[in-house]
């Protein structure tokens, strides 16, 4: 089996981050390193025994700077097989021997992700399993063949660092939630690296979200029209739909974002979902 790197970012998250490191002990293969960049102080977590965890953080605690964590984690790693992995995620035992056994220099790798309903004590995949459930708008999505591009979801995928840095990382003019992951997809595209997915599975811990998003709602637009900029399109439009059903923001008929006003407080609660995914 080939030598491997995994990518973490964190912020906040701590008892996530102990199972998904829990779930990666009890991996069939193990990583040769895991690089754990923090978005905020790199404390209150422990590393289990037999893994050789290092971290970095970055100096904007006050931001949520995903593709600079992501570009940093990966400069950072020892081999040119990476693995990212989303700090809500808890892997199950053959999930990094399935990926890497398809992961070539011109295709990205994903897998599946099943939703949990709680935020679990530990990381026992076998034992959590059978309580996921999967994401509607993901269970159709084909294994072992290419599939569009604009499917690809930063949750968990594995790249060849030569790749990734062909293509350029994650573009860092993109800052805070939205629309990063969308503009890498677009890049390795137009480099001519295909999206596979392999039969496998991440578990996704349950914590609050809301949908649409409307907490970041301001890097979202600020994201959306950089976007637009780069690629001549809007992207995330559910959301953006969303946005302008509530009166926040008009699309005009060029694309162009107006942002009529800012969220209220009661528009922010009826935005809190229960869904697990």
């Amino acid at each position: 089996m080939r030598e491997f790197s995994v990518v973490i970012i964190v912020k906040g998250r701590r008892k996530q981050l102990a199972n998904l490191l829990d779930s990666i002990r009890a991996s069939t293969v193990l990583p040769g390193d895991i690089q754990i960049v923090f978005m905020d102080e790199p404390d209150g977590f422990s590393i289990p025994d037999g893994l050789n965890v290092n971290t970095l953080a970055l100096n904007e605690l006050d931001a949520l700077p995903l593709a600079a964590a992501r570009n940093r984690g990966t400069a950072a790693t020892n081999t040119n097989n990476v693995i990212f992995i989303d700090v809500d995620c808890i892997v199950s035992p053959t999930l990094f021997a399935n990926m890497l056994m398809n992961l070539q220099a011109n295709n990205v790798i994903a897998a599946y992700p099943l939703y949990l309903p709680l935020l679990p004590d530990s990381g026992n995949y076998e034992g959590l399993k059978d309580k996921a459930v999967t994401h509607p708008a993901r269970k159709e999505i084909q294994a072992g063949q290419p599939v569009h591009h604009l499917q690809f979801w930063s949750l968990i995928f594995a790249i060849q660092k030569q790749t990734f840095d062909n293509i350029g990382g994650f573009d860092e003019s993109f800052t805070g939630y939205g629309a990063e992951d969308t503009d890498f997809a677009m890049a390795f595209h137009e480099a001519g690296v295909e999206q596979i997915f392999v039969k496998d599975y991440v578990l996704h811990q349950y914590h609050d979200k809301y949908d649409p998003p409307l907490n970041h709602f301001n890097s979202i637009i600020e994201n959306a029209i950089r976007y637009r900029q780069k690629w001549n399109i809007l992207p995330m439009q559910r959301w953006l739909k969303s946005f302008e059903a509530m009166g926040l923001i008009e699309i005009d008929t060029a694309g162009q974002i107006i942002v009529k006003q800012q969220p209220e407080s009661l528009q922010l609660k009826s935005c809190l979902s229960a869904n697990p995914y």
